[in-house]
């Protein structure tokens, strides 16, 4: 068992951290998979959480260029999610809105991620969660 966790410290941080997003993400759309949403749940919930925005803050927020989020929102308003509003006043920007259909399924979207959040915690104290977040914050602050 030693062994085991002594090469797991030598595989670059970012590669377990890669493999455990797949993870988190693989759960949360076997319980989700009853949607339409595909894995653009986080997306939607910065979008409501902000009352809308548009795709550049967007973009920065998930930290993927234009042509990504273009993608995202494409997928999330064809299926009746999210609004694209564009600016009077400068027609290259869009406002983003959620739908009511949206609306209606966040709760849900924020149970299941609860859920799968307590799953991947289970075994640790609320003082660790903390400084996991802390830790990776710290990471992701040197790395900018």
């Amino acid at each position: 068992m030693e062994n085991v966790q002594n090469n797991r410290l030598k595989e670059p941080v970012g590669r377990i951290m890669d493999k455990i997003g797949k993870l988190y993400q693989a759960s949360l759309r076997a319980e989700l998979n009853h949607l339409d949403i595909d894995r653009s749940f986080y997306p939607l919930l910065l979008i409501e959480s902000r009352n809308g925005m548009t795709q550049q803050e967007l973009a920065r927020e998930l930290s993927c260029d234009k042509v990504q989020v273009v993608r995202i929102i494409d997928y999330l308003s064809k299926h009746s999610y999210v609004q694209r509003i564009q600016n009077q006043t400068d027609k290259r920007k869009y406002e983003l809105t959620i739908t009511e259909k949206a609306r209606l399924l966040i709760p849900e979207i924020r149970k299941v991620i609860d859920n799968t959040s307590a799953i991947a915690f289970k075994g640790l104290s609320e003082k660790q969660v903390d400084e996991l977040y802390s830790i990776l914050n710290v990471l992701e602050i040197n790395l900018l």
